[in-house]
């Protein structure tokens, strides 16, 4: 069952982003992600020796892990009190908490990598399909479906019932990283290439890029790089020789064409030079500055005194008033993880998320030396970087498919011989310790 669930909830929250994550009963504030941890947590699989994920956090292999997850999540706690001591809504105090407490999620993905060594590679497959069709669908006409999903709070804004797709990129470094022969996913590639374009998030084609770029270097595969770049060629040629122009996503806006997409690129670094391609420019341009503005603000105000400096704001605190044009405004993240860090937990938050971080890419390290693949790695790159322009580790559609994916891929970490899965050393006259012996409640 545990791996359905997570395929679920990862081509759920990678395809329709805001609206699966919305799925529950909006006004009591339950949602799916939440609803699945907790059965996860507290009826979920176990393991010899007990319930899954608190026996995994005591493996020898995992100790420096959970010990940062538990100050992360300590930290959190911390925060949630602080901000509600500061006069903050408890409800929202709460409410910013899930950015400690998704991390849970790494030790369900974790699971499921022992129990499914061929999740990885099936779950590409399947996100590529359902992204580039459902992509295909909601840049050419769902995007314009103004359906609402019933029950969700006034003060937020408007939750449509088909969301953005949210998954081009990682399909793309999945497909590069676990097809040999690109030739045979050529459909797979080019639709999902289509959807990171048509998207117009220029953070998405930035991580892509970057992605593909060490791809190329761990795997020392030139000749599919090259087959890579050609298929992005092609699909530039193919849009330049049928001169597409097609209306963008409504969420999105402007044009999509190859002049468009090139402007759009162009504008954070010219913008006389993009205003040769893009009537959209201006646009484009406002966007960065009114995240630069309110980054800057963020840092500003929270040096100005050791303590907010150390601390932070404190959960529940409106970030958005730090800025005029944001004052009194339902935004809480600035669309970058350290500045949502830095803003709401200080310096020293920031030192317990990187070092979270750390610990896992450590782990995913040490599972590509190990193993061989590397898409653990590549998306844990693709991640970070998409992190620093989109709300990410704050919102369930980025952060529950990243802590499952990760957890999947350190799966082969430990893999002991015959491919029986165990952590740590165990006399040879009784089962491994957290070799799932069964799928209790699944």
């Amino acid at each position: 069952m545990w791996p359905s669930i997570a395929c679920a909830l990862i081509l759920g929250y990678l395809c329709m982003s805001r609206s699966f994550a919305y799925l529950g009963i909006p006004p009591w504030r339950v949602f799916v992600g939440e609803v699945v941890l907790a059965y996860f947590l507290f009826l979920g699989p176990r393991a010899a020796g007990g319930r899954w994920p608190w026996v995994a956090m005591k493996a020898p292999s995992l100790s420096k892990l959970t010990r940062f997850f538990v100050l992360f999540f300590a930290c959190g706690v911390f925060q949630v009190f602080r901000g509600i001591q500061e006069g903050y809504p408890s409800l929202t105090s709460v409410r910013d908490l899930a950015f400690n407490y998704y991390g849970l999620y790494f030790f369900l993905g974790l699971w499921v990598g022992l129990r499914s060594p061929h999740f990885l590679p099936k779950l590409v497959r399947a996100l590529a399909w359902s992204n580039g069709i459902y992509g295909v669908a909601y840049v050419l006409f769902l995007s314009n479906v103004t359906w609402i999903m019933p029950g969700v709070p006034k003060e937020v804004v408007d939750v449509t019932v088909f969301g953005q797709p949210l998954g081009s990129a990682i399909a793309l470094i999945g497909l590069l990283a676990f097809e040999s022969d690109l030739w045979s996913v050529r459909y797979l590639f080019l639709l999902n290439l289509f959807v990171l374009l048509a998207m117009q998030i220029r953070g998405e084609w930035l991580a892509f890029a970057l992605g593909l770029l060490i791809w190329g270097w761990m795997n020392k595969r030139l000749k599919q790089f090259a087959v890579a770049g050609a298929y992005l060629i092609l699909l530039f040629a193919l849009m330049a020789a049928i001169d597409l122009h097609i209306p963008g996503p409504a969420l999105r806006g402007g044009t999509i064409s190859v002049r468009d997409i090139v402007g759009r690129t162009l504008a954070p670094i010219n913008q006389d030079l993009a205003y040769e391609y893009t009537s959209e420019y201006k646009t484009a341009e406002d966007t960065v500055l009114f995240r630069t503005v309110w980054w800057a603000q963020i840092w500003t105000s929270v040096n100005e005194s050791p303590t907010r400096a150390l601390l932070g704001f404190g959960y529940g605190f409106p970030l958005g008033d730090l800025v005029p044009y944001l004052e009194g405004e339902f935004i809480r993240t600035p669309h970058n993880v350290f500045f949502y860090a830095l803003g709401y937990t200080g310096w020293i938050g920031v030192a317990i998320f990187f070092g979270f971080q750390a610990e896992l890419v450590k782990l995913l390290w040490r599972s590509w030396k190990q193993a061989g693949q590397s898409f653990g790695l590549l998306f844990w790159v693709t991640s970070l970087v998409l992190a620093c322009f989109a709300a990410f580790f704050e919102a369930p559609y980025g952060a529950i498919p990243f802590y499952l994916v990760t957890g999947c891929a350190c799966a082969p970490l430990f893999y002991a011989s015959k491919r029986v899965p165990t952590l740590g050393r165990t006399p040879a006259n009784r089962p491994p310790m957290l070799a799932p012996t069964s799928n209790a409640a699944g």
